[in-house]
C-alpha cells in the first residue's frame, strides 16, 4: 500500500494506492504519474500566487463593487423618474370608467338600477406656470442628485487612494518592525558574546533584552496596524474585510512638479467642485418652487369630456356624452398662499446662506491641502537626510559595541533614533502621497 499526498489551494488530499512496486510499473504508467503529481504541484502554485493591484485597478473595482455608490446611482435613477412623472402634468388624463349601481326610494317601494360605461378626458389647459415651475424644479433636483452622486464618487476615490497609501505605509513600517527586531537579537547576541569574553555585565544582557522585547511589540502593533488597514480598503472595494489584499508598492514615487499657486487652485475649486454645482441646481429649483406657491393667486382653466352609454340594464344602455371647460378663480383662503410664498423665500434665502459658507469651507480646505502637501514634501526631503544619518550612526554604534569601546546604552539609543526616524520618513511618504490626493479632491478634479 502506498500513500501519495497532494495539496491544493491549502487543502491536503491523501490518496491510498495499491502499487506492485516501482519496478513492476510499465514506463507509460510512470509517465502519467508523474505528470499528475507534476500538474498538482503546478496547481496549487498556481493558486497561492496572489495578483497584486494597483492604484488605477483599485479604483476602477471600488467604484464597480462599492455599495454606497451603488444606492446613490439608484437616488439618481430615482430622481429621474420624479422628472418623468412631473413632466406628465402636460399630458391630458384619459380614463376608462364602467358603473353598476343601485338604489331604492319610498322605504323600498322603487327601485332604480343603472348601468353605465365609458371614457372620460380631462387637460389641465392653464394652472399659473405651476406645471412649468413643476417640472423645472424637479429638473434642477435630478441634476442636484448627478451632482451629489459624483461628490460621493470622489469622495470614495480619495478614500480608496487614502487607504492604498495607508496599506503601503503599513507594509513599510512592519517590515522596519522586522528588522529592527532582527537588529535587537544581533545586539543581544553581541552582548551575550562580550560577556563570555568578561567584557560585559549582566546589565547589558538585560538592556538587550529590554530592546528586543519592545521591538517585538511595535512588530505585533505594526502588524495588526496592516490588518487593520487591509479590512478598511477591502471594505471600501465592497470586499470581505479579512481579503488577502495585495498592493504594487509605489510609495517611494514622489511627483517633484512645481505646487501651483493657492489662488489659481482655489479658482479651480470654484469652478470645478459639485457641491457647489448641486447647491446652484438646488437654489434652481427652490426658485421655481416660489412660483408654484405663486401660482395659488392665479385661475385655473381645465377642459373635460366623456362619452358612455349608460342605462337601467346592458339591453337598455343608450349613448351619452358631454364636454365643457371649468374656470376656478382663487377668491380667499385663509393667507395660505401668502404663507406658502413666504416659506419657500425663507428656504430660498437659507441655501444662499449655505452657498455662502459652503465656498469659505472650500476655500480653507484648499488652503489647508495645498500647506499639508507643502509641508509633507519638506519633511520628506529633511527626514530622508536624517533617515542616511541614523543609519550610519548605527553602523557605527554597533561597530564600536562589537569593538568594546561602546556601550550598550549609546547602542539602543542609536536603534532607537533609528527606528523612530525611518518610520518618520515612511509617515512622511505617505502623507505625501494623501496629502496630494486631497489637495485633488479639493479642488474637484
Amino acid at each position: 500500500m502506498t500513500r501519495i499526498c497532494l495539496k491544493k489551494s491549502g487543502m491536503q488530499l491523501l490518496f491510498e494506492m495499491k502499487i506492485p512496486g516501482i519496478t513492476d510499473l510499465k514506463p507509460l504508467s510512470l509517465f502519467f504519474i508523474y505528470l499528475l503529481l507534476l500538474s498538482e504541484i503546478n496547481l496549487s502554485a498556481q493558486d497561492t500566487v496572489s495578483v497584486r493591484l494597483n492604484l488605477k485597478e483599485c479604483i476602477e473595482f471600488g467604484l464597480k463593487n462599492n455599495p454606497g455608490l451603488q444606492s446613490s446611482i439608484y437616488l439618481v435613477e430615482e430622481m429621474k423618474a420624479k422628472t418623468d412623472e412631473a413632466l406628465s402634468g402636460y399630458y391630458p388624463a384619459v380614463s376608462l370608467n364602467s358603473d353598476a349601481d343601485t338604489y331604492s326610494k319610498n322605504n323600498g317601494s322603487q327601485r332604480y338600477n343603472n348601468i353605465s360605461s365609458g371614457i372620460n378626458f380631462s387637460y389641465n389647459i392653464f394652472q399659473g406656470n405651476r406645471i412649468k415651475a413643476t417640472y423645472g424644479a424637479s429638473q434642477d433636483n435630478y441634476q442636484a442628485s448627478r451632482y451629489n452622486h459624483e461628490t460621493l464618487r470622489q469622495d470614495l476615490v480619495f478614500n480608496i487612494i487614502k487607504a492604498y497609501y495607508r496599506i503601503l505605509q503599513s507594509e513599510w513600517i512592519l517590515r522596519s518592525s522586522e528588522e529592527s527586531v532582527n537588529n535587537s537579537r544581533l545586539h543581544l547576541d553581541f552582548a551575550h558574546a562580550r560577556q563570555k569574553a568578561g567584557m560585559a555585565t549582566r546589565s547589558d544582557i538585560l538592556k538587550s533584552e529590554v530592546e528586543l522585547s519592545n521591538a517585538e511589540l511595535e512588530r505585533i502593533k505594526a502588524s495588526n496596524t496592516l490588518l487593520a488597514a487591509q479590512g478598511n480598503l477591502n471594505q471600501l472595494l465592497g470586499m470581505p474585510a479579512d481579503n488577502d489584499i495585495r498592493l504594487v508598492d509605489d510609495l517611494s514615487l514622489i511627483d517633484k512638479d512645481f505646487l501651483p499657486a493657492y489662488d489659481s487652485l482655489l479658482n479651480e475649486a470654484f469652478s470645478l467642485r459639485t457641491e457647489l454645482k448641486r447647491y446652484q441646481s438646488l437654489m434652481n429649483a427652490q426658485m421655481k418652487y416660489i412660483q408654484v406657491a405663486k401660482s395659488g393667486y392665479y385661475p385655473s382653466l381645465s377642459a373635460n369630456a366623456s362619452y358612455n352609454y349608460a342605462g337601467p340594464e346592458i339591453s337598455a344602455m343608450e349613448r351619452n356624452w358631454w364636454m365643457g371647460m371649468t374656470l376656478s378663480v382663487p377668491v380667499f383662503k385663509g393667507f395660505s398662499t401668502k404663507a406658502r410664498i413666504s416659506q419657500e423665500e425663507y428656504a430660498l434665502k437659507g441655501l444662499e446662506k449655505d452657498f455662502e459658507l459652503l465656498k469659505h469651507q472650500i476655500s480653507q480646505e484648499v488652503w489647508n491641502a495645498w500647506l499639508a502637501v507643502k509641508e509633507s514634501y519638506e519633511r520628506i526631503e529633511t527626514s530622508e537626510k536624517a533617515f542616511e544619518s541614523a543609519r550610519e550612526n548605527l553602523s557605527l554604534a554597533e561597530g564600536e559595541y562589537k569593538e568594546g569601546v561602546g556601550s550598550m546604552i549609546q547602542l539602543t539609543d542609536a536603534q532607537t533614533t533609528f527606528v523612530s526616524i525611518e518610520q518618520n520618513y515612511i509617515q512622511a511618504l505617505a502623507d505625501y502621497k494623501i496629502s496630494f490626493a486631497e489637495l485633488e479632491r479639493t479642488i474637484g478634479r
